[in-house]
């Protein structure tokens, strides 16, 4: 009886230690680590502790890996709030629960001796994956942070598949090959294989599939590259304002006299086409604070349009007053050519559900008033270049559909305004950053970004880095300005098959993983659950 325990014992041991690999494996995919190649193989010991861990133990093992793969990747997030980083986390790591529990059940109902069963595998293990990675993207205003598929944002040839699958095609290639590796593993382990000549096709499915992606991949990237392009230069400018000094009083002309230096600098010596300020640069609302409008004024006549970050107010005789988090786009005379409001707004950081009724919640939050959010994309044109282009304030970057939704409406080049001062530079930043990549990528056309601090660079319509603001020490985070030459396509380009589609590969995987789901629900007093596979 003892060693029956203390075997089981090790057993246990064995499936969170598979778990807590995963977990490990999967935060060194993203920053600060950014060891990419990891992601092939990440899932493999999880997958293994689906075939082997008992049934029960699956939705806590499941938990495990995801939470604690979480807790490292939202490290970041401390720097603003522990509860909501702990609590984030374990909402995240849930979400690897029904992926693991599809995956053990079709261990037990068909084993992995056969081809075919295991080619189904395949299919539903990368579906599950892709299904609620999708799902958590959307869900309760979505959280699409760190998507598997975002951990190859430097691989170019992979991630052109975007342009129909979204960064789901690239995360349903990794899924793909790790389950292909996690069965050839299973096939030896329980003697349905032999070292040797022998062919192991899920392993040849696996490796096809990422050669012909490559091969497509390197194509899709060079036809990028063979339209006629218009060139825009951009000065975009980063002030770098810590957090704590942004809403000082103390600290305003502080901030008027570094984005006047560096606005002045840039428009002398680089004669750009346009002047982008990061979000929320100025500290009062633009169109209500006769200084911040004096400032901008003053800079546009100096001979430079300048797309400006601000707060925005609306004010009402009978009800409370909306704000905005805004973009304003000044011509060379100080007027307000356009403006677009933001339309995705952080929970808890730009706004608190039911602020009005549950005030304790809004006293734990960093902000002093809830946003309102705006309600359509917005179409600038530069005056002078003709080019048009559309914004996405702060982490609107991440949310796939609002950059597919400019595009249909006639954007050519999009504008990430940001303010990652919040976050740890090396952490927050470099992953927003990389999820900004893909944006580019689904619709062909290039993006640029303007941070507070962070990343201000511009990325190609084949999802390349170009022209990253560099200071001492290859730090990404101090001020200063960059120029940019960016490619923008005709206005008549053919739209992608994912800007005309969108996200129809992400539901097919959803529908494929809920029908799995469905089946291992139905069976699970067909298969025998009380021992563990095999």
């Amino acid at each position: 009886m003892i060693l029956g325990g203390q075997a089981i014992s090790v057993r246990a041991a064995a499936m969170t230690v598979g778990a807590l690999v995963t977990a490990l494996l999967l935060a060194l995919c993203f920053a600060p680590f950014e060891m990419a190649d990891a992601a092939w193989v990440a899932l493999v010991p999880l997958l293994m502790v689906a075939a082997y861990a008992e049934p029960a133990r699956i939705p806590k093992l499941a938990w495990l890996a995801g939470s604690v793969f979480w807790l490292i990747s939202l490290f970041w997030l401390t720097r603003v709030t522990y509860a909501g980083w702990f609590l984030l986390a374990l909402y995240c790591g849930a979400y690897a629960i029904p992926f693991l529990w599809v995956v053990s059940w079709w261990f037990r109902r068909f084993g992995v001796a056969r081809f075919l069963p295991n080619l189904g595998f395949m299919v539903v293990a990368t579906a599950s994956w892709v299904g609620l990675e999708y799902l958590r993207g959307r869900l309760f205003t979505g959280f699409p942070w760190n998507p598997l598929g975002v951990s190859q944002f430097t691989h170019t040839a992979f991630i052109q598949h975007a342009s129909w699958g979204g960064v789901y095609a690239v995360s349903a290639m990794l899924v793909w090959t790790n389950a292909a590796l996690a069965l050839t593993v299973l096939r030896y382990v329980q003697g349905h294989a032999r070292l040797g000549r022998k062919p192991h096709p899920e392993i040849m499915l696996a490796m096809g599939v990422i050669v012909i992606a490559f091969v497509t991949g390197n194509r899709m990237a060079r036809q990028a590259d063979d339209v006629s392009p218009r060139v825009m230069r951009l000065a975009l400018i980063q002030p770098s304002i810590p957090q704590d000094n942004k809403w000082s009083s103390d600290k305003v002309e502080m901030i008027y006299d570094r984005l006047r230096e560096l606005t002045a600098s840039a428009i002398l010596f680089t004669n750009p086409d346009l002047v982008v300020w990061p979000e929320t640069a100025l500290p009062y609302d633009v169109r209500l604070s006769d200084s911040c409008y004096a400032l901008v004024n003053e800079l546009v006549r100096m001979g430079a349009p300048i797309l400006v970050g601000s707060m925005d107010a609306e004010t009402f005789a009978d009800r409370p007053a909306r704000y905005y988090n805004s973009s304003f786009l000044f011509d060379t005379n100080g007027v307000i050519i356009r403006h677009y409001e933001k339309r995705h707004l952080v929970l808890f950081g730009e706004y608190v559900p039911w602020h009005e009724h549950i005030t304790f919640i809004t006293a734990m939050t960093p902000i002093m008033e809830s946003f309102s959010p705006g309600n359509t994309s917005t179409v600038f044109r530069a005056p002078g270049v003709d080019v048009p282009f559309s914004v996405l304030i702060c982490f609107e970057d991440t949310l796939a559909y609002l950059g597919r939704e400019s595009v249909r409406n006639g954007a050519r080049l999009l504008i990430n305004q940001t303010n990652d001062a919040w976050f740890d530079p090396l952490w927050g930043s470099r992953q927003h950053l990389a999820l900004s990549v893909f944006r580019a990528v689904e619709n062909r056309v290039p993006l640029v970004r303007a941070a507070n601090t962070g990343y201000s660079c511009a990325v190609d319509a084949r999802g390349a880095l170009r022209e990253v603001l560099t200071g001492e020490q290859g730090r990404h985070d101090g001020p200063g300005f960059q120029l940019v030459s960016v490619e923008i396509p005709p206005d008549r380009m053919p739209l992608t098959f994912y800007t005309r589609h969108g996200d129809v590969f992400a539901w097919l995987c959803c529908a494929v993983g809920a029908v799995a789901l469905a089946l291992a629900y139905r069976d699970r007093r067909r298969v025998d659950y009380r021992q563990a596979y095999p």
